[in-house]
């Protein structure tokens, strides 16, 4: 069994080291040494600021895009705080002569990495080429409102890498039906100016696989992680469109990140509570019918306690058209405990009236209250969640996977 377990742990350590050794050399070029003065000299001969129009075919940027790390969800506000990592990638044929030049063109084998350049410098001498990306979503300004990019570097086969990393806040639409077993979807949405008949995005399949299935991001080698939240799958696609206005066909890159509310702070700090509270306000029927003051007061701070417990949900969601779970679930205590407090009443007032004991209602509601309570929340559960879902949350909350 020890052999078993040291077995187990090896496995682990090794695809541990390769998954960060694979993030570490993922955009490891080798570096072409060369002579003081010459990246200046390809950057004076740099003039090509606009797409390159002599080509038949668009300019094809290959695409990487990560969430490296998200520092907040808002669902409130319906958005949410990353920092992104793009690298954008594409062949630059008129960069192929200046190469040439200098004889630091290659061909047929892996390209050298040969310079840098300050993207400040570039954009605003207007030197090569923008794709001119932006975060279509993003809420807040860009630390570089006139491009994207921080860096820009050139390769022996007229490659240009151009990379942005930044830390953003970025609107994504939510659903709450099910809060606060709910599930969200956090997008990243990139866009060019150009139309599709220019600029093209193409995803980076070796790297955007291996992030979609480890979480791990190859610019940093960390697993994503959100608070409060788990990671439930990563996935991507690039988008077509026509603009209504020009009437031209455009594309976007797509980056998803779904994500699952881990809930224990609102089973066990609001849902079992509230359950506490209703068992509290169901006691009344023990008490003698005599008792009306002793009954409604406890009805009554049940009720207090109630609305107290909605007050710390609403600080959680937006203001919405539609009822939640959880609301269902609030609407459903208060009404069992407003009919606990109308039929003591009602069975007092009789009593004096007709001077008949109407125990028999207490005897009644002991059992029909309880009974009829949760076969209404199990009916809530059903609507809300259907049966398959329903047997995935209860064995959530049984095993303590994605409600932790």
């Amino acid at each position: 069994m020890k052999f078993f377990k040291l077995k187990v742990i090896t496995v682990i350590i090794l695809l541990t080291t390769t998954i960060n050794s694979f993030a570490i050399n993922f955009y490891d070029y080798p570096k072409k040494n060369l002579e003081p003065g010459v990246c200046e000299k390809i950057y004076n001969d740099l003039n090509f600021p606009n797409p390159n129009y002599e080509l038949d075919e668009p300019t094809i940027l290959k695409t990487d895009l990560y969430i490296d790390r998200v520092f907040n969800v808002s669902p409130k506000n319906g958005t949410f705080e990353a920092q992104v990592n793009l690298w954008l990638t594409w062949k630059e044929l008129r960069l192929i002569p200046i190469l040439k030049k200098y004889d630091l063109f290659t061909q047929d084998i892996k390209p050298y990495y040969l310079c840098s350049f300050d993207q400040n410098r570039n954009f605003s001498n207007f030197k090569m080429f923008d794709p001119a990306v932006d975060f279509y979503n993003r809420k807040d300004k860009p630390a570089v409102e006139n491009h994207m990019s921080d860096w820009i570097d050139i390769f022996s086969d007229g490659t240009v890498d151009q990379r942005l990393k930044d830390v953003g806040v970025f609107q994504s639409a939510f659903s709450f039906e099910k809060f606060p077993f709910d599930s969200q979807e956090l997008v990243i949405e990139l866009w060019s100016e150009y139309p599709s008949n220019l600029v093209r995005f193409k995803p980076n399949e070796k790297a955007m696989k291996v992030y979609k299935e480890s979480g791990v991001s190859p610019t940093t080698g960390e697993k994503l992680g959100v608070d409060g939240w788990s990671i439930d799958s990563i996935d991507y696609e690039t988008y077509s469109y026509v603009d209504e206005t020009d009437n031209k066909p455009y594309t976007g890159f797509y980056l998803y990140i779904n994500i699952n509310r881990l809930t224990s702070y609102y089973i066990y700090k609001i849902i079992l509570p509230i359950i506490f509270i209703l068992m509290i306000s169901w006691s009344v029927f023990w008490i003698r019918g005599s008792q009306l003051e002793a009954k409604v007061n406890v009805t009554i701070v049940c009720l207090l306690s109630l609305i107290a417990y909605n007050f710390i949900i609403d600080e959680d969601i937006p203001k919405l058209p539609y009822l939640t779970f959880m609301d269902s679930f609030i609407l459903l205590s208060y009404f069992y405990t407003g009919v606990a407090t109308i039929l003591c009443v009602y069975s007092f007032l009789r009593k004096i009236r007709t001077g008949k004991d109407l125990s028999v209602v207490d005897r009644y509601a002991q059992f029909i209250g309880p009974l009829t309570y949760f076969g209404i929340l199990f009916i809530s559960l059903v609507y809300y969640y259907n049966l398959e879902g329903i047997g995935a949350l209860l064995k959530g909350l049984i095993l303590g996977s994605r409600y932790n």
